[in-house]
């Protein structure tokens, strides 16, 4: 890590005051006493990271104390913790570990905290069961949680740093051996793990195993628990789990001993070759090779050597099947075993002729001369790479060629891991080559980028055929070529243009692009440069290098790319000092500005354009690599992005980008096509807009005559078929750019757009409709449209013409300003057609009445203040209706309720609509009004309904469009505020709907509570009532429960007539009377419609249930409800209803006498019922209504509860019907005669 200025003055500080402890009261220097230091640390626990190291591990405290609470109880015996406390447990401390995965080093101040309350219990459970009081017990399910926790620290921390904290003295080994022979493959292979690697630690232990082993024999080379040892570490070396790495590492450890390598290696060795011969499972060979790599790490040189060659022929072996060779892991264990074999069989040295930038500490650098130190480092770097060695003396064996080739294959193996250790292998291995043999080693990566490429006819490389793979492990070994010194600097020449590729490269294969790893891994190459150089090296290559990583940084797809280019170019900057601009650049484009691709492309790399030196290497860019880009989305942002940048150098733009960007128009590739035509457009526009002098003075004529001939041009093909979406859009921005730029253009070319703009406007995809739109204004605004061309959109819109056609010609019709003298004519026919399109008796497609009302809309709008001077009231009137109609569309298909795209669009209508007319209105006080206040009453009613009903978008919307009409406001003349639009009730109204409180409409439990109480104001109580009839009767769970609850609850605390209204407080408006009739009301007017009627039913059982509409059973008359529930049961085969009906029944049969006769005789019609369902449900509630009437049960009554319980409704209705006759006489019910037919 660089030091900064604040870690230096912070290290002052600590010196500073080490000094100052030392000091007696008199400032002199305090003698050193031994004895007083011992004493300290007697006292003092030496690491004590609490008090010492500042730290961001902020679950400390809770996470030692849970883990002192896990080792606390007995590990053996009957487990105090029940299941539910062990998991509860461990999942709070795994969830409060996991979060430092990432940063585990954070841990570190409190690692000895953390693992010493469980190893200690653990190393007291191992004596315990294996030579103390418990021995032969089994441990408790406490003990497995105590090993799973002291894992997971070791999972997140890494086992290289947690073995430091476990004990390793002589006396745990056989222990904690034969603990381990305890366990099995049923085990927790946790518990293994962790044996493994306290076992492993405990190996190291530097006395002879035979003075431990009791049972060895002086005179013998084997030791008894040496082979037992290595017997369980094969066994379970063929594990799936994490104890398979712990038991290689246990027998690596043990294997490279000094006082059992000579015996037990070659024996490991010759088993191993045996059983990789036998066909072992994947497992197993995992275990091995792993073993084996581990102990080519540990192991002395001279130990090594002798199995060198064994290990060798393994090799080859493991090669030669493809049984092995599938398995990534297997192949990475290859070239990592290769590595260590090579570098075993290579004397261990330095290779002297490695270039050597000198002192790498920034630090350090910091207390010196810069200036100074750079010459004297150069010259000892010069010098030491001139020098050459006595290769000659050295010898290289035959084997190393084996290896260097076995790892060149693995630079080009698909998978990642097996690149990165064959790339580290490479570094590792030339380090101790001769210069001659490493430098024909570096060659032989060169070739790697060479392979596959050809030439184009240009001149310029064709990349399209290469490896990813290959390119990506070529990088890699080339970085850590260089990172150790080993790329010598008369190297860079050839290597820099192969870099800069690899930067660039992006290949499409298929349906998705490859390259990602490759760049990634060329900014790794890039930052090696920066760590490995001196500036003076690099300074010839310091051009492309910085201008490739800028572009890099603020233009590649992918984040992870950018940032890693921002990284090297930051590295290179800060060690180099030659990068142009580097500090103000690296100031702006950092980790976070580049980390969103909008802000890189439009905001950080304009920037960056504005330094000369990096201009034309961005626009490059931008031309050969951005805007023909794969990606749609990354066309598009870099045609802004290069229309930005275009207008820093405007000579350079018309002479350069603008002749370049034609030309590319012309290509027959889709994607450049698409991505030129966009940028194209964007660039002359902002050129034109910044241009003093007149554009077409400033490209060249020739140039000029291209950019008109662009759309006239376009191949019919590419506007039709697959992908011709993105050409059409490309063109429609294009035309749209050029026309809001007022470019010149003759009459058949301004056909040539309008001609594009029209079969768009008739295509399929919605946005590609909405971007046709949006030039079809631009063409209207700037070039203007004829009678003719009006009449022609009329056309489109006409009932029987095509459904797309209607939807685009819908919009853009909206798009005229018929403000103009010239086109305001033209309007009461035009709304006059797309009133008529909104009709869903006319016009069946829901997108197309759903278009037609945002284009009345959006005229509108634009009309503005104009309103009352081009629209008549009756046609002002006309287009109110026509929203009040979209309101009641609720038509559905097989997507469902597409009718709530209409009304949405009719409520966004009225909210621009109401307050505008309104407006007018007060300014013109003599004429008559276009908004009366009883529609304006209507509007807000039907507003209402919609802010209560189902769909949580449309309650938003409704309520938005609500608080934009009741707070439109407008300024007297005696400067006053004042609201528009009449509104009754509006200070209760603006209490439910508050302009300043953000409240969620499309959460149910927020919103009926707060609007039920507009019941009480009967302008609206109508249309409220219908949506919330629908909401409660509904059958979403979470709608239903809050709007049924909210409208039972203000149902119950209705007073019954006028004479219970409450005499203190605000009165009550509304009674149960009054809201019995209201029922009524919206069941008689939507007769027929079961949209409503259902949910009506539903609602109407829910408040009998309650006993709210029950308790004016004296004061209203239930007649007209129950024959109009009574009316829904004819020729219904509608479960639901006819199930809500049944209940119905059963409630009205509360209200005795006649009404009550008439319920049970269409209940007992309804139990011989053609529908099973239907005869199930109406016994089951005539049971329940019979057992939970008020009245005293009768036997008659017992006997009817008997045969509705006993008998199986799912039989034939002739079956049951004769058990139905039997109830009539037991009820008091006298059976209906059969209907007679007269005979003809």
């Amino acid at each position: 890590m660089a030091a900064t200025p604040g870690h230096i003055s912070e290290t002052l500080a600590l010196l500073s005051q080490d000094t100052h402890d030392h000091m007696d009261e008199d400032g002199e220097e305090k003698p050193f006493d031994m004895n007083e230091t011992l004493e300290s640390l007697n006292h003092e626990d030496v690491y004590q990271p609490t008090t010492k190291t500042p730290s961001h591990f902020r679950h400390a405290h809770q996470v030692i104390s849970e883990i002192k609470a896990i080792g606390r109880p007995a590990l053996v015996g009957p487990c105090k913790n029940d299941v539910r406390t062990r998991w509860g447990q461990r999942i709070t401390l795994t969830s409060s570990i996991v979060k430092y995965q990432y940063q585990s080093f954070l841990l570190d101040p409190f690692l000895e905290e953390m693992v010493a309350p469980l190893i200690a219990p653990i190393r007291q459970l191992v004596r315990d069961v294996t030579i103390g009081d418990h021995k032969g017990e089994q441990p408790n399910e406490q003990a497995e949680e105590v090993f799973y926790m002291l894992y997971f620290i070791t999972k997140t921390r890494g086992y290289k740093t947690i073995v430091k904290f476990l004990p390793h003295e002589v006396a745990d080994l056989e222990p904690a051996f034969q603990f381990l022979k305890m366990q099995t493959k049923r085990s927790p292979w946790e518990t293994r793990y962790i044996l493994f690697i306290w076992l492993s630690l405990m190996c190291m232990i530097p006395f002879d195993l035979k003075s431990i082993d009791s049972q060895a024999s002086k005179d013998s080379s084997r030791i008894p628990l040496v082979d037992e040892m290595i017997e369980a570490g094969k066994y379970y070396l063929d594990g799936a789990g994490k104890d398979r790495e712990g038991a290689a590492l246990f027998l690596a450890r043990l294997l490279t001993r000094k006082d059992t390598c000579k015996t037990y290696l070659p024996e490991f060795v010759a088993w191993s070759k045996e059983l990789m011969a036998k066909d072992p499972n994947v497992f197993h060979s995992l275990g091995i090779m792993g073993a084996f790599c581990w102990i080519f790490k540990l192991g002395q040189r001279e130990v090594l050597l002798p199995i060198a060659e064994d290990l060798k022929e393994l090799l080859v072996y493991v090669e030669s099947q493809d049984r092995f060779m599938s398995n990534s892991s297997i192949k990475k264990y290859i070239v990592k075993l290769s590595q260590r074999v090579g570098l075993c069989l290579l004397k261990p040295r330095v290779a002297a002729w490695r270039y050597q930038r000198g002192n790498r500490s920034l630090r350090s650098n910091l207390g010196q001369d810069a200036s100074a130190a750079g010459i004297n480092q150069d010259k000892v770097s010069t010098k030491i790479a001139e020098e050459t060695e006595d290769d000659e003396n050295f010898e290289v064996p035959d084997a190393i060629e084996g290896v260097i080739e076995r790892l060149m294959n693995g630079l080009r193996d698909r998978d990642t891991i097996v690149r990165w250790s064959a790339a580290k292998g490479m570094g590792r291995l030339c380090n101790r080559l001769p210069k001659e043999m490493a430098d024909d080693v570096v060659g032989s990566i060169f070739e790697l980028f060479s392979e596959d490429v050809f030439q184009l006819a240009n001149g310029e490389p064709d990349i399209s055929s290469v490896s990813e793979h290959t390119w990506h492990g070529a990088c890699l070994a080339v970085a850590e070529l260089a990172r150790r010194g080993l790329l010598l600097p008369h190297r860079l020449t050839e290597l820099i243009p192969w870099i800069i590729m690899a930067l660039k490269f992006d290949v499409k294969r298929g349906a998705h692009s490859v390259g990602s790893n490759v760049r990634d891994s060329s900014c790794y190459v890039c930052w090696s440069f920066a760590r490995a150089y001196t500036p003076d090296i690099l300074d010839v290559h310091v051009r492309k290098l910085s201008n490739t990583l800028i572009a890099v940084s603020v233009f590649d797809r992918d984040i992870n790319i950018r940032r890693a280019s921002s990284a090297a170019f930051q590295e290179n900057v800060g060690r180099m000092g030659i990068f142009p601009h580097g500090i103000e650049i690296v100031t702006v484009a950092d980790y976070f500005s580049i980390g969103n691709i909008t802000n890189s492309y439009l905001t950080v790399a304009p920037f960056i354009a504005g330094f000369v030196e990096y201009r034309r290497s961005l626009t490059e860019h931008l031309m050969e690599a951005s805007i023909p880009h794969w990606d749609i989305a990354v066309r598009e942002v870099a045609s802004e992005s290069m229309a930005r940048i275009a207008v820093l150098d405007l000579d350079y733009a018309c002479n350069e980008i603008i002749p370049k960007l034609t030309t590319m128009t012309s290509s027959l590739d889709p994607t450049i096509r698409h991505g030129a035509l966009i940028a194209l457009g964007r660039t002359l526009k902002a050129l034109k807009a910044h241009s003093e002098q007149p554009l077409e003075q400033r490209i060249s004529t020739e140039t000029l005559q291209n950019i008109a001939l662009v759309v006239p041009s376009v191949p019919g093909f590419t506007l039709t078929g697959f992908g011709s979406e993105n050409v059409r859009q490309a063109l429609c921005v294009f035309i749209a750019c050029l026309a809001e730029a007022g470019w010149a253009v003759e009459f058949s070319v301004l056909e040539s757009w309008k001609a594009i703009v029209n079969t768009t406007l008739e295509r399929s995809e919605e946005p590609l409709q909405k971007i046709a739109t949006d030039t079809f204004r631009a063409l209207v605004t700037q070039y203007g449209i004829l009678e003719i061309e009006v009449d022609r959109c009329l056309l489109k819109i006409e009932p029987k013409a095509d459904r797309f056609g209607v939807r685009g010609f819908s919009l853009a019709l909206g798009e005229v300003d018929f403000k103009s003298q010239t086109y305001a004519p033209w309007l009461s026919k035009v709304l006059s057609a797309l009133a008529g399109t909104t009709d869903k008796t006319v016009c069946e497609d829901a997108e197309s009445r759903r278009n037609a009302v945002n284009a009345v809309s959006n005229i509108i709008k634009v009309l503005g203040p104009s309103y009352r001077n081009v629209v008549s009231l009756d046609v002002s009137r006309s287009i109110l209706e026509m929203y009040f109609k979209g309101l009641e569309d609720y038509s559905i298909d097989h997507r469902g309720d597409v009718g709530s795209w209409v009304r949405e669009a009719c409520m966004q209508g009225l909210a621009e609509m109401v307050p505008l007319v309104a407006q007018l209105d007060l300014s013109y006080e003599t004429s008559e009004r276009y908004l009366s206040e009883e529609n304006q009453i209507r509007v807000l009613a039907k507003l209402l309904q919609q802010s209560v009903e189902k769909i949580d978008k449309i309650r938003a919307s409704a309520a938005a469009s609500i608080i934009k009409i009741i707070y439109a406001r407008t300024e007297t003349s005696a400067q006053e505020e004042s609201y528009v639009v009449h509104v009754p009730h509006r200070a209760l109204l603006m209490g439910v709907f508050e302009d300043s409180v953000e409240l969620n409409w499309l959460q149910a439990s927020e919103v009926y509570i707060r609007v039920v109480h507009l019941l009480n104001l009967p302008e609206f109580r109508s249309d409220l009532l219908v949506g919330f009839v629908i909401s409660a009767g509904g059958m979403t769970e979470t709608l239903v429960r809050h709007a049924s609850s909210c409208l039972s609850e203000f149902v119950s605390n209705l007073p019954i007539t006028n004479n219970d209204m409450e005499v203190d407080g605000a009165p009550n408006t509304l009674t149960l009377i009054e809201f019995g009739n209201s029922l009524l009301s919206l069941a008689e007017k939507y007769e027929g419609q079961d949209r409503v009627v259902v949910p009506f039913l539903e609602v109407l059982d829910m408040l009998m249930e309650s006993g709210s509409l029950l308790m004016m059973e004296d004061e209203y008359d239930f007649v007209p409800l129950v024959r109009f529930v009574r009316r829904q049961t004819q020729r219904s085969k509608d479960t639901r209803k006819l199930s809500a009906c049944i209940r119905l029944f059963c409630g009205f049969c509360a209200l005795g006498g006649k009404v009550k006769n008439a319920m049970l005789q269409d209940l007992l019609k309804l139990l011989v019922h053609s529908f099973p369902k239907i005869r199930r449900a109406t016994a089951d509630a005539m049971y329940l209504m019979l057992n939970s009437s008020a009245d005293e049960p009768t036997e008659a009554t017992e006997q009817v509860g008997q045969l509705l319980a006993n008998t199986d409704w799912n039989k034939p209705a002739t079956q049951v019907g004769p058990i139905r006759d039997k109830m009539y006489p037991l009820l008091g019910l006298e059976k209906p005669k059969p209907a007679t037919v007269a005979k003809k």
